[in-house]
C-alpha cells in the first residue's frame, strides 16, 4: 500500500493530501468520532501549526485508482 502519495498547500500551515494514514492517526480520528478502519487511501487535511490534532481525515479513497487519479491532479496543479 501507500503507493501513492500527493500533497497540494491549502494554506502557510495546512496541505491537502492524498494517501495512507498511520495506526496511531486512525486511531486519533476514530477517537474523534470518524469511523475509519486505517486502511487504503485517504483525503486528509495535514496541519503543522496544530501537532495536538495532526490530520483531519475527509474521506476515504474508493480505489487504488482513484488515489492514483488525485496523486496526478494534485502534481499537475503544483506544477
Amino acid at each position: 500500500m501507500d503507493e501513492y502519495f500527493a500533497a497540494m498547500p491549502v494554506t502557510n500551515a495546512t496541505v491537502l493530501c492524498v494517501g495512507g494514514i498511520t495506526r496511531a492517526e486512525a486511531e486519533g480520528a476514530m477517537e474523534d468520532g470518524v469511523q475509519v478502519d486505517g486502511t487504503g487511501y485517504y483525503l486528509f487535511l495535514a496541519n503543522e501549526a496544530s501537532p495536538e490534532r495532526p490530520i483531519e481525515i475527509l474521506a476515504k479513497v474508493v480505489s487504488d485508482a482513484a488515489a492514483a487519479r488525485l496523486a496526478q491532479l494534485f502534481e499537475l496543479r503544483a506544477a
